[in-house]
């Protein structure tokens, strides 16, 4: 009989799921109720809804090219995501799990242009925004945030190609707790709309969004939220009265009251959009930021240990890692043993679910398995299970032993960046380091002085 049946038909029965003796089932019993809990999705199949012709303003849709409804059974192997997010109840729920370790669930391998993305969201009562994230070339070109009183539309940095981020626009918008609402998100060359009505959208365009697509990711900064029917088709073309609909978007959009902010707030987003249109079309500032730049690049290339970043930071303690792990052999076992260590902690895990186990072998996608093998761990730790603690406490210990023997392997970003403030402070008594950081900050301060005055020219106005 097929496993999953026979998974389902276990669930009946505690002796016969559990599968433990007389003197093990009274501690663990308490896991049978935890357990039916957390998999529910697993074993009860939800109605996947269907994907109608999207509702669009700009777009006209041609094939859908990606589906995905969340059912336990068809939940496609193409998100990457652990035990941060979990299938309940037929949706993508964010949990309680490892809350600042990853806030984005993605689909793998994407690759879309001209295209319409519609989703369906609902918010808790800790989430404070769900963002979809678009990409390319190792850059971010779109996020759609979208918060619980309003949603709006931001392009990020991409310095390779000359642009900051900038403020797209916003839509004052009320996404009640607990209940399910739709976003739809339309791109066609430059151009984007996102919008969950025909009176509430934001439109915008610029450059950097004019590119496929090749990375496609919700994040949630808190947990709580859930997402659920992600449905992307091509955009075959622009709907023929698109011109002038644009034309009316674009004039609602800013007459419309703003979202409500603090007068500090709203120059934030002002002077963004300032420093966007003086980047893309002031030659003036193009010279004041090129002069700018080179010569922090020179300043941080004469004094390379004062001025690295935390991303460079991290990638050259990676990098001592991996030579180690290379060229030493005891860093090695010591590495391969921990490893077996964290190995034996979750083949435990499964072992008092065996069902779950079976699931994997009928072919669960790996990201699903590793979803609820963390949800199941995380209710063991909760409960001081022993032996579960025991095995982590071997591990904890094999852990400490090799930081101790190979210090400068596992040092903290956090103490490399004091090296380098320290290295910083180092160079106030170099006669050659306070010419050169002089020049830097006339310059910087040039750049500043010119965004102010753009700004206060366009607040008069």
């Amino acid at each position: 009989m097929h496993r999953r049946a026979s998974f389902q038909r276990n669930l009946q029965t505690e002796k016969t799921f559990l599968f433990f003796d007389r003197q093990q089932l009274s501690k663990k019993i308490i896991y049978l109720g935890l357990y039916m809990t957390s998999i529910v999705g697993l074993a009860t199949p939800v109605a996947a809804a269907a994907a109608k012709e999207p509702t669009t303003l700009m777009c006209l849709p041609g094939e859908r090219i990606f589906s995905e409804t969340f059912d336990p059974d068809t939940v496609s192997h193409r998100w990457a995501f652990k035990g941060d997010f979990s299938l309940r109840n037929g949706s993508l729920h964010r949990t309680e799990l490892y809350p600042t370790e990853n806030r984005r669930v993605r689909i793998q391998d994407a690759s879309f242009y001209n295209t319409i993305i519609q989703f369906d969201f609902k918010f808790s009562d800790r989430t404070t925004d769900i963002r979809l994230v678009t990409g390319s070339g190792g850059h971010y070109n779109s996020i759609t945030q979208i918060r619980p009183n309003y949603f709006q539309v931001n392009t990020p940095s991409d310095r390779d190609a000359g642009f900051v981020p900038a403020h797209l626009g916003e839509c004052v918008s009320l996404s009640q707790q607990n209940s399910w609402h739709t976003m739809t998100v339309e791109y066609w060359n430059d151009e984007v709309v996102a919008h969950t009505s025909v009176n509430t959208f934001v439109y915008g365009s610029h450059p950097i969004v004019n590119r496929t697509r090749e990375y496609l990711a919700f994040q949630f900064d808190l947990p709580g939220a859930s997402i659920d029917n992600v449905f992307i088709w091509q955009a075959i073309g622009q709907k023929k009265d698109w011109s002038s609909l644009r034309d009316e978007i674009t004039a609602t959009q800013k007459g419309r009251p703003p979202v409500p902010r603090t007068k500090e707030e709203r120059v934030k987003y002002d002077l963004i959009n300032v420093k966007s249109d003086l980047t893309r079309f002031d030659k003036t500032y193009q010279e004041l930021v090129a002069l700018h730049d080179s010569l922090k690049s020179s300043l941080h290339t004469t004094y390379p240990d004062a001025f690295q970043t935390h991303k460079q930071l991290s990638k050259q303690i990676a990098a001592l890692k991996k030579k180690t792990r290379e060229t030493d052999k005891v860093f090695k076992e010591m590495e391969t043993a921990i490893n077996k260590a964290r190995k034996a902690e979750d083949e435990y895990v499964v072992s008092l679910y065996p069902d779950l186990q079976a699931l994997q072998s009928d072919g669960i996608p790996q990201h699903r398995f590793l979803s609820e093998q963390a949800q199941l761990r995380h209710e063991l730790e909760k409960n001081n299970d022993s032996q579960l603690q025991a095995l982590m406490t071997e591990t904890n210990r094999l852990q400490k032993a090799i930081e101790e023997a190979y210090p400068q392997v596992f040092e903290s970003v956090d103490v490399a960046v004091e090296k380098r403030n320290t290295a910083r402070q180092a160079l106030n008594d170099n006669p050659g380091f306070q010419v050169l950081n002089k020049k830097v900050v006339e310059a910087g301060r040039a750049v500043k002085e010119y965004e102010q005055k753009m700004l206060s020219r366009l607040l008069v106005e």
